[in-house]
């Protein structure tokens, strides 16, 4: 027979007892064993950490060498500089090697050449860069036989010099010296010397600028045929024609009124034509007209 404790122990075990294994299980380490996963969410914690801390490193270094690159390209960039600021104005380089003279016409290639190359200035040798074209152009401007210049740079090693002369459209007569005027009224000496023989300007120097306006107004039908111009006063310019007529022009108002009126008079072949009041011309010692 089974005594009672026997069944109490059999049919009731009590805590802390497996049936399988009837040897007693402390409580701390069954609840070890069986809930493991209490500690799993602090190794993803540890890994989560570690693994912003390797982003964070990874950001940080690509940042410093992005800083090194810019540092590095900003010192190419001033060497770069500084090396081209050294060739161009101080290095030999791109230095004055040449002195161009442009524009000139055949008769003034050779002393003309030489009078703006000394007016300009520019010494052989010096930096390019360095060349004062502003004070150039100024001194070469004020040679009065030149209209207009243009003192440029040209790369590598030349400075051009481009000149308008003026173009004389009579000649003046003061005393024994003969000098060109052009249709402003400046007088000069061309550099290769006074090509033009007529008309010549003579008379009042007070008149002269009057005379000059006159003959710069005339068609070229009456420029071909003038030769002498007698200014005795601003209000009595006369013209000798090549047949030695004389034409009374008066002052240059109403050129183009007065040129129309001494061309519609030539035909007569007179002697004497005066135009100064054009609305009332006349004539004196009339041939008529050619048969």
């Amino acid at each position: 027979m089974t005594s009672i404790d026997e069944r109490t122990n059999t049919s009731h075990p009590g805590p802390g007892v497996d049936r399988a294994d009837p040897s007693p299980i402390p409580q701390r380490r069954r609840s070890m064993r069986f809930r493991p996963w209490r500690r799993i969410p602090r190794a993803r914690f540890r890994l989560r950490r570690r693994g912003r801390r390797t982003n964070a490193d990874t950001w940080l270094a690509r940042q410093q060498r992005r800083r090194r690159l810019r540092l590095v390209l900003a010192g190419i960039v001033v060497v770069a500089v500084g090396c081209s600021v050294w060739l161009v104005a101080f290095s030999s380089w791109f230095s004055v090697r040449e002195i161009r003279v442009e524009g000139l016409s055949t008769e003034a290639q050779f002393a003309g050449i030489a009078q703006v190359e000394q007016a300009a200035a520019v010494p052989l040798g010096d930096p390019l860069l360095g060349v004062d074209i502003a004070s150039a152009q100024s001194r070469v401007a004020q040679l009065p036989w030149i209209e207009s210049t243009q003192v440029y740079r040209s790369w590598p090693n030349a400075v051009v010099i481009d000149v308008v002369e003026r173009s004389p459209v009579a000649v003046v007569e003061q005393g024994d010296a003969r000098r060109g005027v052009d249709a402003t009224g400046v007088l000069f000496d061309p550099p290769g010397g006074l090509w033009l023989t007529d008309p010549v300007i003579r008379g009042e120097e007070a008149a002269m600028p009057e005379a000059v306006a006159v003959v710069a107004s005339l068609p070229e039908e009456i420029q071909r045929r003038l030769r002498i111009v007698q200014a005795v006063s601003p209000d009595d310019i006369r013209l000798q024609l090549g047949n030695d007529a004389i034409v009374r022009w008066g002052n240059a108002e109403n050129a183009a009124f007065k040129a129309e009126v001494l061309l519609s008079l030539l035909p007569r072949r007179a002697q004497a034509y005066d135009v100064s009041a054009p609305q009332l011309p006349t004539t004196f010692g009339e041939r008529g007209p050619r048969n």
